[in-house]
């Protein structure tokens, strides 16, 4: 009988080491989802940021585009017909705002929004988790 009690302790106390692996391994989760909040937050902020004033600039722009190429185009036409006064206003506003997309697309390519250190601890603490149940089991 004193076998089957031993056996018994031996029992409870391995699920003793397992329950508590996994109540350390929940506060990882917890700690590591913290983390990684934090850290989309700090890595979003940035792009968050060009893009409104991407769309502040824009509106901004295609008002005061409208004016200036109003002015530009009765400018143009005392010189030429008032058609291609048009169409070279119209052609250089083009190429300056795709030259403005352009330089804001890249800024917001060149953004790393993967939590990296979320995941390189995501990582460690696996290992962690591991080595503790392994060590524990012994």
């Amino acid at each position: 009988m004193s076998s089957m009690d031993g056996g018994a302790r031996q029992a409870v106390r391995v699920l003793s080491q397992v329950a508590g692996v996994a109540r350390d391994g929940a506060e990882l989760v917890r700690q590591e989802a913290r983390l990684a909040q934090q850290e989309s937050k700090e890595k979003l902020g940035p792009a968050l940021r060009s893009a409104g004033l991407m769309i502040g600039g824009g509106v901004l722009s295609v008002f005061g585009i409208s004016y200036l190429l109003q002015a530009a185009v009765r400018a143009l036409a005392t010189r030429m017909p008032p058609w291609a006064a048009s169409l070279l206003s119209g052609g250089a506003l083009v190429l300056a705002g795709t030259v403005l997309v352009g330089r804001a697309w890249r800024n917001l390519a060149s953004l790393d929004i993967v939590p990296q250190k979320t995941i390189n601890s995501l990582k460690e603490d696996k290992e962690w988790i591991l080595h503790q149940i392994t060590s524990r089991l012994r």
